[in-house]
Formats: structure tokens, sequence, C-alpha cells
């Protein structure tokens, strides 16, 4: 009743017809909308049948769906009718083809340059005889799709492939390079697999197409062939390194390895029988074999992750991904078309991450064991100071430094006296003691970016860098005085360490360190024989 009062007031009765008359015009205007592009999409479509070696029914193409035929060998011919709305393009798979033609008006045409044969048909009515011949049994997949659609979804592909080459070079120079340095072969195996995984991708999605012919074909298809061994060939090698599975399981590893190079006969028998029932039976043992392969590296790399071998984790997700796409690939073929077309390069993508991912750790470790190596290399395990290989690398760097800055190198060279009396008299675990108390005073002394180092035995050696020489006697002067006070406690007395200190400056750069080490052993030696001759005391020095 309110709603009633509420027109009545407000909306005169001509207005309420008028809007009732809009509202009736635009409920007809979307229906015949849906009416009219319905007939106009049911009217797009291509109808293909065969007409040679025989004549088969009518098969409907709709937009974008595409449509798999059964399976043939052999030169096939089918006859082609589209009734478009708007210009598109029909594409086919390549696969197994060695020649292909599209005859149209009587004109042969040529195909637009793409990574597979496809064809361009114009809108209105089109008829076409298509002409297919492969050696083998091959199944063809037709589609068809708007130009725009056609355009957008080629750029795309291409970009999305375009980044999966890129980041395979990456991997494949990143990791040669890093191997190359930790000379470990496993990274060489992994930069073969990668480079396996490009080529296979590149080869069965026909990017190569785009710069050459169709004449090509059967010299590509035979490389994609090669590549199918190849990858087997490098991922088993490859992922046997990185697991350790000769290590757990020889015999395993060993067969693994020989049933990859059947896997490689198999592709080289492919390309050089070509009859349809050899061919299949050798497909077909490729992929068993293959799936064989893949499974049981699968069950290894949970096994090896159950006992902690590093990366094998990351395997086994890696592996879950291919193992999948190979089951969809090679025995649930009609089952799903999509994981058919693209598991596999989805499952590599992934499985090319993870694994780069695990490469990279196992690179990090070995950088990290290499470096730790390097630095125990070059260290005294018994002073804690640098060796004689650690204190010659310090010393080029400060030598290089006195080049660039100027000023003096200082170089002080110890020997403890009487040093062999006490290995004697008292052992050599208070030996050991002195040469370590020694060590422990210097370091206290000396500044952080002086090189010091124990040369061995009983002799020490500290180079110092200084900015003018009258900064050179008095730093020499409060070492010796500092090594003249230095005593052991061992049972209830002490014991005297006592250090022949001679020095020698340099105002020019050294030619080497052989240079430094003869200059400072002559001022030692000539130190030693002045204390020889006459005792030192505190205040001499």
């Amino acid at each position: 009743m309110a709603y009633k009062k509420f027109n009545a007031l407000f909306l005169p009765n001509n207005l309420k017809t008028q809007l009732k008359r809009y509202l009736l015009l635009g409920v007809i205007f979307v229906f015949s909308n849906l009416l009219f592009n319905k007939s106009a999409f049911a009217n797009q479509h291509c109808e293909i049948n065969q007409i040679s070696p025989q004549i088969t029914s009518a098969n409907t193409l709709n937009k974008q769906t595409p449509l798999r035929l059964k399976i043939q060998s052999g030169r096939v011919q089918y006859a082609v009718n589209c009734q478009l709305q708007q210009a598109g393009v029909l594409s086919f798979n390549r696969s197994t083809l060695e020649r292909f033609e599209w005859r149209q008006n009587d004109e042969i045409h040529n195909p637009i340059r793409y990574n597979k044969p496809a064809y361009f048909i114009d809108s209105g009515a089109t008829t076409a005889l298509l002409t297919l011949y492969s050696p083998v049994e091959f199944r063809p997949v037709f589609k068809w799709q708007p130009m725009p659609v056609f355009i957008q979804k080629s750029q795309q592909q291409n970009l999305i492939l375009g980044l999966f080459y890129g980041l395979c070079i990456t991997l494949i120079l990143y990791v040669l390079i890093m191997g190359s340095r930790l000379n470990d072969d496993t990274f060489k195996l992994y930069s073969l697999y990668i480079f396996c995984i490009g080529g296979f991708i590149l080869m069965q999605e026909g990017q190569l197409y785009l710069f050459l012919t169709s004449q090509h074909s059967s010299s590509l298809f035979n490389i994609y062939l090669l590549f199918i061994g190849l990858c087997v060939l490098s991922a088993t090698w490859f992922i046997c390194a990185l697991l350790q599975i000769k290590t757990s399981w020889p015999k395993v590893d060993t067969a693994l390895k020989c049933l990859a190079v059947v896997v490689m006969l198999f592709s080289v028998l492919q390309i050089l029988f070509k009859t349809p029932q050899v061919w299949a039976l050798l497909s077909k043992a490729t992929g068993y074999v293959t799936l064989c392969i893949v499974g049981c590296v699968f069950v290894l790399s949970a096994l090896q992750a159950r006992k902690g071998i590093r990366e094998a984790t990351l395997v086994f997700i890696a592996l879950s991904f291919v193992f999948v796409s190979m089951i969809f690939r090679i025995l649930l073929i009609d089952e799903s078309p999509f994981m058919r077309r693209y598991g596999l390069i989805i499952a590599f993508a992934v499985e090319s991450f993870l694994l780069a991912v695990a490469v990279s750790r196992r690179i990090s470790r070995m950088r990290i064991a290499k470096k730790r190596a390097e630095t125990e290399a070059d260290y005294d395990h018994l002073c804690g100071i640098l060796n004689r290989r650690g204190w010659c690398k310090k010393s080029a760097d400060l030598i290089e430094h006195h080049i660039k800055s100027g000023g003096v190198l200082c170089l002080i060279y110890i020997d403890l006296d009487d040093f062999k009396q006490i290995n004697d008299t008292h052992g050599h675990a208070v030996g050991d003691q002195a040469l370590c108390k020694v060590a422990h005073h210097l370091k206290a002394i000396v500044r952080s970016n002086d090189a010091i180092g124990r040369l061995g035995g009983d002799e020490f050696v500290v180079l110092a860098h200084f900015y003018t020489k009258a900064q050179v006697s008095p730093k020499v002067h409060f070492l010796k005085t500092e090594l003249a006070k230095l005593t052991i406690d061992h049972n209830t007395e002490q014991l005297a360490i006592k250090a022949s200190v001679g020095s020698a400056v340099f105002s020019d750069p050294p030619k080497n360190i052989d240079d430094l080490l003869k200059a400072g052993d002559a001022a030692m030696y000539h130190e030693k024989l002045k204390r020889k001759a006459t005792p030192l005391t505190l205040v001499d020095l």
C-alpha cells in the first residue's frame, strides 16, 4: 500500500509507462544478444574428415578446442571445411611428420612461421585439402583459434619458453664456472643434464621452426630423439652422483647406468629404423625403461633422504613431479591431454629449479669446506698464529700495501735461545708451552694488520708497515723488552724464555718474501752473536 502511494505521489502515469517500455526493450536486447552470439559461435567451426587411405565421417573442430583423431601412419589426406565469422589459424602437431601440404583452390599454401604447422584461414567459407606423411605412428591433433587469440597465445608461449631457456643457460654457465673452481664432476654432470633438458624442450616445442623451414623436419626430429636418450643418460649419471648411490648400492648404481645406456641405444635405433612396427616397439621400450629408471631413482632418493643424505629430500620432491608426468605420458596417454602435452615441461621446470637449489647448497657447502681447509692450512695449530704458508700470503698483501701507500716495512725475526735444552731437560710439553707463551705475547703486542707467524721450530717473524722510520725503533724496542720478561711455570720453579730478536727495515719494497726473510735472519743472527759475546740486561735493551 505504501509503495503504491509512493508511485502515485512521485511517478506520473506516463513516466511509469515509459520505464516499463525501456525495461522491456532492455530485456529483449540482452536475450537477442545472447541468441545472436550463440548462433554466431555455432556457425564458427571447421569440419575435418579423412578421405585417404580410407574415408571417415566428419569431425567437428570448435573454437580453441583441440580435436584428437585416430592414430595413423604413412600418407593421410583430410578434407577441411571451415565456416568462420572471423579469420583464424588452424594448427596441428608436428611430432613425427616428415612432410605436410595445404592445398586450397588448387594452390599450395605456405604455413605461418610458428613452432607448429599452422595455416591462415580467412573469414567465410573455406575448403582445403591437407596431406600429412609420417613414416611411423602419428596421432593428429588439430586446433583452430581466432587470429587475435592465436597471436596472444603464441607470444605468451614464446615468452615463457624463452624464460625457461634463459634459466637453463644461466644454470649451465653458473654451475660450470663454480664446478671448475671446486673441481667436482657432479657440477659438470648437472650442466650436461640441464643442456639436454633445454635441447629436448626446444626440439619438442619446435621453436627452431621460427627460423628454419619444414624441409629440416626429419633432421630436427632425429635430433629430438637423440636428446631423449641424452636426457635419460645425463639425468641418471647426475642424480646417482648427487645421491651417492654408488657408495650405498654399487650394483644398483651400475644397473641404473646400464639401463640409461640402453635407452640411449633405443633412441639411436629409432633414428636408424623407421618402419612402423619396429619404431613403435622401440618407442614403447624407450618409454617403459625410462619410467623404470625414474621409479627406481625416486625410491632410492626416498631411502637416501631417510638416511640423512644431503640434498636427497629435494631430489625426491623433484623426481615426484617427473615420475607423475612420465606416468601420464607413457601409461595414461588418453587420460589427460594437458598432462601429456605440458606435464613434462612443468615437471622439468620444477625439477630444474629444485635441483638448482640442491646444487647451490652443495656449492655453498663445498666453498665453506674449502675455505675452512685453506684457513686451517694457513695456521699453526699449536700456537694459534699463521704458519709459514699463511704468513707468506699476508706478507705479500703488506708488500702490495707498501707499494701503493709508501712508508717503510719492518721485519722482526725472533729465534728462541737454548730451546733445545728446554725440550731435552723438561720435556716437549714444556717446550710447547714456551712456544705458545711467545706466540700469545706477540699477538698481544703487535697490531691486527701486522703479519705474525711461526716459520717452524722456535723461529717467529713479524712484518709490520709504518708510515715513517721514526715509528719503527720504539715498536722494536718495546717488543724486545716484553719478550725479555717472559717466563713459564714448571712445577715449583719459573723458567726464563730467552730470545734473539733481529730487525730489518725496508724503505723500498722488497723484491720477494725470500729477500725479507734473508735480511731478517741475518739481523737476528747478528743479534744472537752479540748476546753470546756480552749477555744483555733489560737496561741494555
